[in-house]
């Protein structure tokens, strides 16, 4: 199939890149260009290097394209739901996944791939295996801490299918033993912050030279997107004052520390009301809306779910108070979202909670508010602060956006790290 071209640039045929370029191959069990940490990468990468992103295939998108200098293919496909759910399994079961397994092969010899870039854990083995065939060297891109993260990710869920197949396969012993043992293979680790690095130290004694920290830091360009929103009619009541979730919803965000903390607030502000935007499973919607029954704040509480991304910087900018309620853990504790550097550059007020990423970036920039993880009231409490002092929100608003577009906390400074990685990989 021959190649689409959504930039209009030259197409180039992979058969015919020299070598003076480095061949970069990543490989994500997802969709492309979808996820957004993936994206910067590639095309931070395709400024210097030639990239080829292997993907899973949507059935509304073509199997080869160049987008933004990024050769992406997506030779991967699942019939349903229900088989990435058993091919799922299997992976969980062998750690090897048999789609990619299969295209992995050609895709390196086709495109004459130097170096894998491997995206999360789940892949990892596969990869490796991969790579050791081909004497090529690998890098395995730490999104989250995935062991951590499963002991939440489903707790809200009431299939028992569900909790079963996750109770057998995909248990925190299960897959903390798996990454024990896979990391050291990786020639680099790439680790999305600080607190993650000094995890794989501190837990698998991996040498500090060995992880490098991407974190999820935004374009700066994306600052351009709050003026050309700027206009558009709010979906947010402009009569309330408006607490505004938005991202995916989850046991781990701590959205049902903020639904409790709002019976704490009527009293103190009448007109508040609590924004929640984003995608949800229905058991965790479902448990979340009993919460808000619970307390008798279905008054002050909304739920607005999924909406267009092209609309979300105006949300957040229309906003009074943006928040990151995360509940503290392993998993959150050594992760960092791209939503907090593109509230950030919103100029608007921040609230998170205490973990141990946000303290580092918020508290010691002093550019936004933390309260307690899981403590309703300590929320509250931070909430009638911000309500209150809103000269000193306004201050520490504006030097996060300044740091954002002026300082080191934008994707342009981490983009370098990248950049400079791959040049002092020698192959």
């Amino acid at each position: 199939m021959s190649e689409k071209n959504t930039n209009k640039s030259p197409l180039i045929n992979p058969n015919k890149l020299g070598k003076k370029k480095l061949n970069i191959g990543m490989v994500l069990d997802g969709y492309y260009p979808s996820d957004i940490r993936v994206r910067k990468e590639a095309e931070s990468l395709a400024t210097q290097f030639n990239v080829f992103v292997l993907c899973v295939k949507n059935k509304n998108e073509v199997e080869s394209e160049i987008v933004n200098g990024v050769h992406v293919k997506r030779l991967i496909s699942y019939k349903s739901f229900t088989q990435k759910g058993i091919i799922d399994i299997i992976v969980a079961v062998r750690f090897i996944h048999p789609f990619f397994k299969n295209q992995l092969d050609s895709y390196i010899k086709t495109n004459g791939i130097d170096i894998l870039h491997v995206h999360d854990l789940p892949l990892a083995k596969t990869v490796y295996l991969s790579a050791k065939k081909h004497a090529i060297k690998i890098i395995i891109d730490l999104h989250e801490n995935y062991p951590e993260a499963l002991k939440t990710w489903f707790s809200w869920r009431k299939s028992f299918a569900i909790r079963l197949k996750n109770k057998l396969f995909f248990s925190y012993k299960r897959w903390a033993n798996y990454e024990k043992n896979i990391l050291p293979k990786f020639d680099k680790i790439i680790a999305v912050a600080d607190e993650m690095k000094e995890r794989l130290i501190t837990k698998h004694q991996i040498e500090s030279s060995k992880i490098i920290v991407i974190t999820n830091s935004e374009k700066k360009e994306f600052a351009k997107e709050f003026i050309i929103n700027k206009q558009q009619n709010s979906i947010l009541d402009s009569n309330r004052y408006n607490i505004v979730y938005v991202g995916g919803i989850g046991p781990h965000r701590g959205i049902q520390t903020a639904i409790k903390g709002m019976k704490h607030l009527y009293k103190e502000i009448p007109n508040v009301l609590l924004s929640i935007v984003g995608p949800g499973h229905k058991d965790v919607i479902a448990h979340l809306k009993q919460l808000v029954t619970d307390d008798s704040v279905e008054n002050i509480v909304q739920f607005l779910g999924k909406q267009p991304f092209q609309h979300i910087p105006q949300i957040m900018q229309t906003s009074d108070i943006n928040i990151i309620p995360h509940e503290k853990n392993e998993h959150t504790d050594s992760a960092i979202p791209h939503k907090l550097f593109q509230i950030l550059m919103s100029g608007k007020p921040l609230l998170v909670s205490d973990c141990r990423s946000f303290q580092r970036v918020i508290a010691t920039n002093e550019i936004g508010y933390l309260f307690r993880a899981g403590d309703p009231l300590d929320f509250a409490k931070k909430i009638i602060e911000i309500y209150k002092n809103n000269s000193l929100s306004k201050k520490r608003s504006a030097k996060g956006k300044k740091l954002c577009l002026h300082g080191e906390l934008n994707w342009e400074t981490t983009a370098t790290k990248l950049i400079e990685l791959y040049k002092n990989m020698s192959v």
